[in-house]
């Protein structure tokens, strides 16, 4: 289902089912990543849903346990809950758009450190983290690419030290037309030293986010 025709990047927050028939197969980046077989193909054949909440702004947390987050805030974050069908617990990831890097723990990737912002100007620019990366600069509507904000751009990075792994996903997300219809989208160019793989994820609009 295409999302609402007013809708953009300035506020993507919703329910979405991943589209596994317009989505590209992550299973080569799952193998990267280091998840093993039996896992990958649950993932495969699961009914794969994204709540979205985004906000600006986060009030300060006293009682919070970690440190990092007792502090209020003023920035962007986007958080998302992915729950899958077949059994595999769901992951939960809270982006904060500060540009600054964030220690995370997945219990499907391990330990990764974090990054998130927007672009500002034109994602080919020279200056721009994705200048290098045709895959993550096509294919978005005009008000994805001229939202006033910027663009969306999150990265994670293995935490070598803690998971013994070795990989950078880097992620642009955004609102793309597949047959004449809007719909959430997020390309992935992720590599290793030794690989490439590149992904799209097309997410079908199931209305707002619960509450």
């Amino acid at each position: 289902m295409a999302v609402p025709a007013s809708m953009t990047t300035a506020d993507l927050s919703g329910r979405y089912v991943l589209n596994s028939t317009l989505s590209d197969s992550t299973d080569g980046i799952l193998t990267l990543q280091g998840v093993p077989w039996y896992t990958r193909k649950i993932i495969r054949y699961a009914t794969i849903t994204l709540d979205v909440k985004q906000y600006t702004g986060k009030p300060a947390d006293p009682t919070n346990p970690k440190e990092s987050e007792r502090q209020g805030d003023d920035f962007e974050h986007i958080d998302t809950d992915q729950t899958l069908t077949g059994g595999i617990k769901g992951t939960s990831e809270n982006r904060t758009f500060s540009g600054l890097p964030r220690d995370h723990e997945d219990h499907l990737f391990g330990a990764v450190v974090g990054l998130s912002k927007r672009i500002t100007g034109p994602l080919s620019d020279s200056n721009s983290p994705v200048a290098k990366y045709e895959f993550l600069q096509k294919g978005w509507t005009k008000d994805t690419l001229e939202n006033p904000k910027g663009v969306i751009y999150t990265q994670a990075v293995s935490n070598t030290e803690i998971s013994g792994k070795v990989w950078t996903a880097e992620q642009v997300w955004g609102l793309e037309e597949f047959n004449g219809e809007k719909r959430f989208t997020k390309h992935v160019y992720f590599f290793t030293p030794e690989e490439t793989v590149t992904a799209k994820m097309v997410y079908d609009y199931q209305g707002p986010t619960p509450v």
